[in-house]
């Protein structure tokens, strides 16, 4: 299962393009795509999500998105600490409580959950995007679920965007219906500050 909301804002006007999209995606168990720099991601690209440390996950997936950035000549995106944490804040809100959504019960909407971080602070331009999914055992591993991304047109979209310079990765084990689920869980959030 994986969403994609994207939005952006031009200086002081906020222009929200909500592009949210309920899909159901098959998680394919065909072959990575092969290049020098995927292949380089398979340390943790493979990996159970109930054996992965958040860490890994985190390299992985980043490593995983450029790669296939870079497969279409495109530069990779910087690690960005804030996006990660409100990434990673919104995984395990989701599973905290049993919700698989870019804005849970009681949770900030996207937009307010990194504007919270600082993110946006001194910016005059910036942009920002949330891809999330999850899978289980094989189907929630790091390469599987950026494959089901890529095959998704929105979610391709937004890993494919030239708006964005930043990301931040948030990953916890289990679903949105069951903590101890041999799943993962993965919150994408992309950014990007002018100004």
């Amino acid at each position: 299962m994986v969403h994609v909301m994207v939005g952006s804002a031009r200086k002081a006007t906020v222009l929200l393009a909500a592009l949210a999209a309920a899909l159901a995606v098959l998680l394919s168990s065909g072959p990575m795509a092969s290049s020098a720099d995927a292949s380089a991601c398979q340390r943790w690209g493979k990996q159970n999500p109930a054996r992965l440390k958040h860490p890994d996950a985190r390299k992985a997936i980043r490593c995983l998105v450029n790669a296939k950035r870079r497969q279409h000549n495109m530069s990779g995106l910087d690690r960005d600490k804030r996006l990660q944490r409100a990434a990673q804040n919104h995984s395990e809100y989701m599973r905290g409580h049993h919700c698989f959504a870019h804005q849970c019960g009681g949770e900030g909407s996207p937009q307010t959950r990194i504007k919270n971080t600082g993110y946006f602070n001194g910016a005059t331009r910036w942009a920002w995007g949330e891809n999330i999914g999850w899978g289980l055992k094989r189907g929630g591993t790091p390469d599987q679920m950026v494959d089901a991304w890529m095959h998704s047109p929105p979610h391709r979209e937004a890993i494919l965007s030239h708006d964005f310079r930043e990301l931040g990765v948030g990953f916890v084990e289990g679903s949105p219906h069951r903590r101890k689920a041999h799943g993962g869980m993965y919150t994408l959030d992309f950014g990007l500050r002018a100004g």
